[in-house]
């Protein structure tokens, strides 16, 4: 096994009886680490994750644990410091949360909308998230956070994609210039920002029984309109099935405070679109970063190739049918009282 893990558990004072990989996150490595005090999780950020960014994920982390969120705060070195440089790479060291996601069903939709909800409710009282978190922008601030990581900005990288697939940029192209004069026109540009989690997914949610014991994944967590948020989980856990989206915002709206208002809910189908470019753009940027200029439409990874030929036409063509469920689902608040 690679040393540099146990080099880096020195910095916590920690000698682990075991430590093993996890699989499975997109970017970042993580090891579980089985220590004298318990399971911990250490984590080594991806070599392209921006430094200065970090403190506001930490920082928001131990807010919400200390307000009694089931939350992963990050572990100080005996120096207080929650984040370790040691030339082998950047680490965090975190609590392993017990539980496991749900099911999938359509009493998890609901639940995962209330948590949502209850969460944006209470990441206003924030202190330190009246700015934006740093390398971040709204969802289509994409130029901002491809650059900040060292990377070209969007129409950069649609015009590497279009060397080696021109059909696949052209799509692309096409479908976020649209996105963008539909946002424009829908008003998203003048919605208040709060700060979002982006990640609050039916998979990073952990029960125990009915008790809800962790929500997972902060990484991306910044400062945007609640409804990019909405439409974020939205379009990872419904997609274009109206009876999901319905179920999963009855169960935001029955929370929601104050109540999403009708420019809200007319700009979150649009906003899926944003998301799911957002989820072609970011995994397109590593996935050339790994190839390099040599690379072919055939080499770029399934879920990529899935986004654009797939996942973005059919939210395009859905938008009328889309917009009707978001209506419907929000709407459910006012017909339970």
């Amino acid at each position: 096994m690679e040393q540099a893990p146990l080099e880096a558990l020195d910095a916590w004072s920690i000698e682990p009886e075991a430590i093993a990989p996890l699989h499975g996150g997109a970017v970042n490595e993580h090891w579980r680490v089985q220590a004298a005090a318990g399971p911990l999780v250490l984590r080594r950020y991806h070599r392209a994750h921006a430094a200065e960014a970090t403190p506001f994920e930490h920082q928001l982390l131990c807010y919400l644990d200390g307000n009694g969120w089931p939350v992963a705060a990050p572990l100080p070195t005996p120096e207080g410091e929650t984040v370790v440089d040691d030339g082998g790479g950047r680490w965090s060291l975190f609590p392993i949360l017990p539980g496991t996601p749900l099911a999938d069903s359509p009493l998890t939709l609901q639940r995962t909308g209330a948590l949502l909800a209850l969460l944006h409710a209470d990441l206003p009282a924030w202190p330190g998230g009246s700015e934006q978190r740093p390398t971040f922008g709204r969802v289509t601030d994409l130029d901002l956070y491809l650059r900040s990581r060292g990377r070209t900005t969007v129409a950069g990288l649609i015009e590497r994609l279009g060397r080696v697939d021109a059909a696949r940029a052209d799509a692309l192209r096409g479908i976020r210039e649209r996105n963008v004069v539909a946002l424009d026109l829908l008003g998203y540009g003048v919605l208040t920002d709060t700060v979002v989690h982006y990640e609050c997914l039916g998979s990073n949610v952990l029960f125990v029984g009915d008790e809800v014991t962790g929500i997972l994944d902060f990484d991306l967590a910044h400062r945007d309109a609640r409804a990019a948020d909405i439409a974020r989980s939205l379009v990872v856990d419904c997609g274009t099935d109206g009876e999901r989206i319905q179920r999963w915002l009855g169960g935001y709206a029955a929370h929601a405070e104050p109540a999403l208002d009708a420019a809200e809910t007319d700009v979150v189908a649009s906003l899926m679109i944003a998301s799911e470019i957002w989820n072609a753009v970011i995994p397109l940027a590593l996935a050339f970063d790994k190839c390099g200029e040599a690379g072919t439409g055939r080499e770029l990874p399934a879920s990529i190739r899935h986004t654009i030929d797939v996942r973005l036409p059919a939210l395009e063509l859905a938008q009328p049918a889309l917009r009707r469920a978001v209506r419907g689902g929000a709407a459910s608040r006012r017909g339970s009282r």
